[in-house]
């Protein structure tokens, strides 16, 4: 059996070769390869573009798919596996995704070709719940922007939510989506001696720390709201004008999951206009977020450039929890992190 793995600028091709090198002793045959890209900004417009549009936007280049006809087990990050790249892999068994969304597979092309997909779930979770921790702090304590000020010299004391500055204490976050990441993100803020709201309609029990409560209360209540669902036809704009003004005035709002779970022009009408206190932002409708874009120039939100999932150990771990997921693939014994099994 031969696996191919495909490298990117995030996960190199030697991080899947080490990952994955326990499966020679099983007889398998490894081979990398690094899927070709300018530079990061090519790598998350593209990425986008998957996320929103599917992975059939992207045409693979010939050049690659010709590197991986002959694999049996094919992993990748983000390099799409559509149709075309499908059909010239005619050996192809399994696909193995080292994150946890799948857009930039054809799932159901796949399915329809007896292809078994896996993916990655938390493999980053906690990295982005510790960005998460942090953009709360850096937001609502203005971190950031007393940063930015004090090295172009300037000595601010004076900003949007000086007469609202909270501690943390005896707050109430309301945490928007209950996986793996949402989960840690409670664990982390729980340390604060804060009160945590949680919405999920698909969880089944939450940690004892966590009220259970419908997304209209969890918004009406809460000082903090964070954002960790997936993104999905119903998840799509849920964070709307509506929700916004269900939201306190003082209330601050952060998203360090997907940026099609925020209307974004009602996140932007909602700051300008002071209907809650502030935002912090890891994701963005368009990226590169373009320096002329509203919510650059407004005074009460902190924007990363889509950071929080990016930590060493986080690429590094990627493959290992992967080739664990999958060992069971080679005897048949397919596990939980199955999207599409084989027919």
């Amino acid at each position: 059996m031969k696996l191919i793995g495909i490298g990117d600028l995030l996960i190199p091709a030697s991080y899947i070769e080490s990952g994955f090198s326990g499966y020679r002793e099983k007889g398998v045959q490894i081979e990398v390869v690094d899927w070709p890209l300018k530079d990061y900004e090519e790598l998350q417009g593209i990425n986008l573009q998957v996320e929103t549009h599917g992975s059939e936007v992207y045409d693979v280049p010939d050049a690659l798919i010709e590197k991986l006809r002959d694999a049996e087990i094919l992993i990748t990050q983000f390099c799409p596996i559509t149709k075309k790249v499908l059909d010239a892999c005619t050996k192809l068994r399994f696909i193995g995704v080292l994150r946890g969304g799948y857009e930039n597979v054809n799932v159901l092309y796949a399915a329809q070709k007896g292809i078994t997909v896996y993916h990655t779930p938390g493999r980053n979770a906690t990295a982005v719940a510790d960005f998460t921790v942090g953009m709360i702090l850096s937001e609502c304590r203005n971190i950031a922007r007393a940063h930015a000020n004090l090295k172009e010299g300037r000595w601010v004391r004076d900003y949007a939510n000086a007469a609202t500055v909270p501690d943390l204490e005896d707050k109430t976050i309301g945490i928007i989506g209950m996986g793996q990441i949402g989960r840690k993100v409670a664990k982390r803020l729980y340390g604060f001696d804060v009160h945590l709201l949680g919405y999920d309609p698909y969880a089944d029990k939450l940690p004892d720390y966590v009220a259970r409560v419908s997304l209209d209360e969890l918004l009406e209540k809460s000082d903090f709201v964070t954002i960790h669902g997936r993104l999905t036809d119903e998840t799509k704009g849920m964070m709307n004008a509506r929700a916004f003004s269900l939201m306190r005035p003082t209330a601050y709002f952060i998203n360090t999951a997907r940026a099609g779970l925020v209307d974004e022009a009602a996140l932007y009408a909602a700051l300008k206009e002071r209907r809650i206190q502030g935002a912090a932002l890891d994701v963005f409708e368009h990226e590169p977020l373009p320096s002329d874009d509203p919510l650059v120039g407004l005074d009460n939100v902190t924007i990363t450039p889509h950071l929080a999932g990016g930590t060493v150990d986080a690429f590094l771990h990627s493959p290992v929890l992967l080739a664990r997921e999958m060992e069971g693939a080679l005897s048949g014994d397919l596990t939980s992190r199955c999207i599409v099994q084989q027919k």
